[in-house]
């Protein structure tokens, strides 16, 4: 089994769905996912994108490339709340010590940041020819 269809299994397992249950969570056709499993194909970006709407607690770096943990620390539903999570390293003090000065725009935009996360834990870059770049914070 490849990795990807190894750590889609996991996924399918962990919610305990069927690969046509999950397609059907996602919105695309059963065949996308039976083509995962067997390895035929790799995930498509708008896959990834679907996967990343629909299951924000699950860590698409470590779905990728099999680097991380399965879940996103600060993304767990409440119901996933018994999983293992760890606090962010970051806290408010020195995020605030490393803003941008404050004019009337930047205070607005650092005050509705702040209230979405203490930090990104990752960067998607997109870029024209649909290749992406995923940067993990480190």
């Amino acid at each position: 089994m490849n990795p990807i269809a190894h750590r889609l299994t996991k996924i399918l397992e962990h919610y305990q769905m069927t690969a046509a249950e999950f397609a059907d969570k996602l919105g695309i056709q059963k065949s996308s996912i039976s083509h995962l499993l067997s390895g035929r194909n790799k995930p498509s970006f708008s896959f990834l994108e679907k996967m990343a709407h629909t299951f924000p607690e699950i860590n698409l770096t470590w779905f990728i490339t099999g680097d991380g943990d399965i879940f996103n620390r600060s993304n767990i539903k409440p119901e996933y709340s018994n999983l293992r999570q760890e606090k962010n390293d970051l806290n408010n003090s020195s995020l605030k010590q490393n803003a941008v000065p404050s004019t009337p725009t930047h205070k607005k935009l650092t005050n509705d940041l702040s209230t979405i996360a203490s930090s990104p834990e990752q960067i998607i870059f997109i870029f024209g020819n649909d290749t992406f770049k995923i940067l993990n914070k480190s």
